[in-house]
Order: structure tokens, then C-alpha cells, then sequence
């Protein structure tokens, strides 16, 4: 069976990612991923919503970060969306982006030593353990969820991004979500370093569930789907630098849409995003063009790609996409 998930970056309204999860479900769609990356809207609020009215759909943060919410509150929090959703729920965990924690007063401080305390406590927690742990960042003592969680193990899916952090995922996770706004070289480089870490752990990368965030923009007129994108690469060139890296566009490139910006607004960093970096980061374009872009995508080693779809018209855009 053909697998695919939809995302949502924060975006639309909560009741419209409702509406819009429901008929990925009526479409067999796998999964859907809540973002928690800006300033928009939380992972967990919207994620129960969905969860509440939906039936089989896999209920996945995509993701949240290590340094906003500590590993007991997260394990609670996942256990109870477990047991909202019959056992559908998805551990999404990742270390975040630099300069949104930076705002919020949060240094980006060994991210991976701390996505691997978090996960690990938060496992033993979910597995219903009473937990003592005195790490670099995690210090607790005597503590056991107090309800029953509903599955003893939720799977974890990291959302990371770098060489060192995807083999750490490797390592220890049950799954990736791969960031959005990187190529199919990137997936191809990703699967190398997976298997790096799969292969210190002693595991297969076949265990691990590969999943790849997708920006969509689908329109029948190309051009006007093509345009509807650039604003979004640009921002994410502006704010987000950990995925930027691994674009694998020059540091001048990167420089000058950022530079744009701050100058003149996201307009005119949006005016600098060329046809080959639409190409190579997004699926934007025509349903053909989109369909065959996922298929790219597929080949290039991605189990599930997760749709996050640009524009008003998100429930056209999944019948069009369905079996891509």
C-alpha cells in the first residue's frame, strides 16, 4: 500500500485541520504530523483535537523540542494522547531550531546529549517504570506516571536534521520525520548516516521508519503554485539555519535572501528564490509535476512522505495526490 501522512506548520485554524484530517482519513491517508516549530499554534492542543474526531489516523507532533517541555511532562502528555486516540499516537521529539529557542531565552546547548536523556527517561516513564535519573540535563527522582498508560511504548520519531543527529537517530529512534525544504540528495545523505548509527547500535536501518516532510503547492496553473512557495523557502532560510545547512546552497546564496529581508520584508527575499531551489527543496507545481516530485522522493529512500500543503485549497490538493 501506497503510504503517505499530512503535516500541518501551525497552520490553518484548528477546527479547519480537523476538517482537513478527517478527509485525509476518508482517503486512507496514514498520518497526520502537528508542527511546533513558530509562533503559531502548539503541538498537542490541535493533535487531540484531531484525535477526538478521528477514528484510525496516526496522530503524530511533528515535532516538538527538547528544551521547552521537560521528559516527565512529555511522557504524560504523549500518554495521554495515547489514550485519547485507542493507541494512535506518535512520539514526535526533536532538538529544535537555534534562533526560535533563542528567543524564548533558550541556548541551543548539546542538543543530541539531550534529545537522547529526554527519550530515554521518557521511554522508561511511558513503559510505566518509576524513574531516578541524574543526567547532564535531566535530574529526577522516584517519579512514575500515576494512570496507566494505554500502550507500554509509543513509537518515537525524531525530527532532526544533521549528520550527527541522524545517526544518533539511528541509534535509538523508531523513526525519522526529515525536515521539509531539503532534496532528494539530502534524503540519499541521510540514509548513510541512519545506517552509520544503525550499524553502531547493532540494528538494521530497515527498523527505522523514514519519513520526509514535503512543502507542497499544487495548482493546475504551475506558475501560480511555484510563486505561492517562495515566501516559505525564504522564510525558512531566515530562520532557520540548522536546516538551511544542509540545503546545500552556498553561505553567499543564504546570505543575500536573509539580507533581503531585513532590508525590505519577506517580499523581496521571496524575489530571490530561484526555479532550481523550488525545484530541488519543495514538490510545487502542477498535480503531475507534484506526483512525480513524491515519487522522487520514494526512490530516494523515503518510507512516508508527509505532506504540508501550502495554499487554501488543502482538501483538492489530497484527492489529487492520493496514491502519488
Amino acid at each position: 500500500m501506497t503510504r503517505l501522512g499530512i503535516g500541518f506548520l501551525g497552520e490553518p485554524e484548528v477546527s479547519k485541520m480537523i476538517d482537513i484530517a478527517q478527509y485525509a482519513e476518508s482517503l486512507n491517508y496514514e498520518s497526520v504530523w502537528v508542527a511546533e516549530t513558530r509562533f503559531t499554534r502548539d503541538g498537542f492542543v490541535p493533535t487531540a483535537a484531531i484525535a477526538a474526531k478521528t477514528k484510525s489516523i496516526k496522530l503524530g507532533t511533528g515535532v516538538v523540542n527538547v528544551y521547552t517541555r521537560n521528559p516527565v511532562l512529555l511522557a504524560i502528555s504523549y500518554t495521554t494522547l495515547d489514550e485519547l486516540s485507542d493507541g494512535r499516537a506518535l512520539f514526535g521529539i526533536g532538538p529544535g531550531s537555534p534562533l526560535i529557542l533563542d528567543a524564548q531565552g533558550y541556548a541551543f546547548k548539546k542538543p543530541i546529549s539531550r534529545l537522547k536523556e529526554y527519550v530515554h527517561v521518557a521511554r522508561r516513564l511511558i513503559a510505566g517504570e518509576e524513574v531516578t535519573y541524574k543526567g547532564e540535563f535531566v535530574n529526577i527522582k522516584n517519579v512514575q506516571i500515576e494512570t496507566k498508560p494505554f500502550r507500554d511504548k509509543i513509537p518515537v520519531y525524531f525530527g532532526v536534521t544533521g549528520p550527527k543527529a541522524m545517526e544518533t537517530a539511528g541509534e535509538i529512534a523508531d523513526g525519522v520525520l526529515m525536515n521539509g525544504f531539503l532534496s532528494c540528495e539530502y534524503v540519499q545523505r541521510s540514509m548513510k548516516r541512519l545506517e552509520v548509527g544503525a550499524n553502531r547500535a547493532n540494528r538494521s536501518i530497515e527498523e527505522i521508519d523514514l519519513n520526509i516532510g514535503l512543502v507542497v503547492s499544487v495548482d493546475e496553473d504551475s506558475e501560480l503554485a511555484r510563486s505561492a512557495v517562495r515566501p516559505y523557502i525564504a522564510n525558512y532560510f531566515h530562520r532557520f539555519p540548522n536546516v538551511t545547512k544542509e540545503s546545500g546552497y552556498s553561505e553567499s546564496y543564504i546570505k543575500s535572501v536573509i539580507e533581503a529581508i531585513e532590508t525590505a520584508g519577506l517580499e523581496a527575499g521571496a524575489k530571490l528564490i530561484t526555479e532550481k531551489v523550488i525545484d530541488d527543496l519543495v514538490v510545487a507545481g502542477s498535480p503531475d509535476h507534484a506526483r512525480r516530485r513524491i515519487r522522487e522522493y520514494r526512490q530516494a529512500g523515503a518510507d512516508c512522505p508527509v505532506l504540508y500543503m501550502v495554499g487554501s485549497t488543502k482538501k483538492s490538493v489530497l484527492s489529487k495526490l492520493k496514491g502519488a
